[in-house]
């Protein structure tokens, strides 16, 4: 998901890009937790009608559950802002914050004259996919690589259309 932000003076822009997610954080954890309840119910129900056995499997299939939904929902949480001024283009990578916690933000930040920088899309090859790159002077950082091909199209649209403006 794709979201630009022009101040009224329209020389600063922010494009903010997000991975497209079906459940928030506190709904995936929801999620996991009542397909464990449910395993868990069930497979105690069996230990007690002797099939013991059932246990640590249940166990082990929810912490595969559990630790899956956690990574999903984790990657889910990515955030790549890019933020246009006068003079420089800057791409942050990082997580959002959830609501309550004190982690999350901005964990690698680049910056480029405005001037120099340069958007490009490039073709994939063989089975990669596309690629939206922004760098100047031999430096370079892909953005949006956990969106689809088509986001892919517009976000580099957009960008050469922001860094064209001035």
């Amino acid at each position: 998901m794709v979201t630009t932000e022009c101040f009224p003076d329209e020389a600063h822009c922010r494009v903010v890009i997000r991975p497209n997610r079906s459940l928030s954080w506190r709904q995936s954890m929801i999620f996991a937790a009542a397909v464990a309840g449910v395993l868990g119910t069930v497979s105690l129900v069996f230990a007690f009608k002797g099939y013991w056995l059932i246990l640590p499997f249940a166990g082990l299939e929810i912490a595969a559950l559990v630790s899956c939904s956690y990574l999903v929902a984790k990657a889910g949480m990515r955030c790549e802002v890019v933020s246009l001024d006068e003079s420089e283009v800057v791409v942050e990578k990082g997580s959002q914050r959830r609501c309550g916690s004190k982690t999350g933000g901005p964990e690698s930040r680049v910056s480029f004259p405005r001037a120099w920088a340069r958007v490009d899309l490039q073709p994939h090859k063989g089975w990669y996919p596309d690629r939206v790159v922004i760098g100047a002077s031999g430096n370079r950082v892909e953005v949006g690589e956990f969106l689809g091909e088509s986001e892919k199209k517009e976000l580099a649209g957009e960008l050469k259309k922001l860094l064209g403006k001035k």
